[in-house]
């Protein structure tokens, strides 16, 4: 009980600050593009779709992070700025970490921005694939849900609070054998292993 408790508290240090770094830009790209302004400060973190997935993810030791941002319009407006949003952030932290890389100490552990930006760079990707999945609030579930409205299944959806079901996608190993293994493991690999080379 005491390595579990532990390793989640160090998780939730390493996670934090990228967390909510990204969901604050993603909160205010997706109100450009939409054309709204953001109610408050921290209306991006202020709902328990933030945390409530974070922490079932990693209490379940899940390797696909997810925290999504609260969302601010439905819609596939909405939703490919929340995307564009987690790939510049993505793409931001593979960059702070390949810098990170070129100047480190000759001894001792990597400074905490190493990490913090190879999280940056990992949880963006997390996200950005989520956005790959057919369930609402996501690029793909705005695309297709509204075409396939009848359904049982889609009607389900609609009436869960989105928290919820986030959730219990995150608690599930469902996005480490499908997202994960397909696609955001292979790719951050890569990544990696360009910044290792490019430092």
């Amino acid at each position: 009980m005491d390595a579990w408790l532990s390793m989640l508290l160090r998780q939730l240090i390493i996670y934090s600050l990228p967390v909510i770094i990204s969901l604050t830009v993603v909160a205010w790209i997706e109100g450009r593009m939409c054309g709204r302004t953001v109610p408050h400060a921290f209306h991006a973190i202020w709902w328990r779709g933030v945390w409530l997935p974070l922490l079932a993810a990693i209490a379940m030791h899940r390797g696909v992070i997810v925290a999504p941002s609260n969302p601010m319009a439905s819609g596939v407006k909405a939703a490919a700025g929340r995307m564009a949003g987690h790939l510049l952030l993505c793409l931001l932290g593979w960059g702070i970490y390949s810098i990170s890389l070129a100047h480190q100490a000759p001894v001792g552990l990597p400074p905490l921005h190493h990490w913090w930006s190879k999280v940056l760079m990992y949880f963006n990707l997390c996200m950005l694939a989520l956005h790959l999945l057919p369930l609402p609030q996501l690029l793909l579930g705005e695309l297709l849900l509204p075409r396939l409205r009848g359904l049982v299944w889609v009607r389900a959806l609609r009436q869960m609070p989105p928290w919820l079901w986030i959730m219990l996608v995150a608690a599930s190993p469902l996005l480490d054998w499908l997202l994960g293994g397909w696609l955001i493991f292979p790719v951050y690999e890569y990544m990696a292993s360009v910044a290792a080379h490019a430092g």
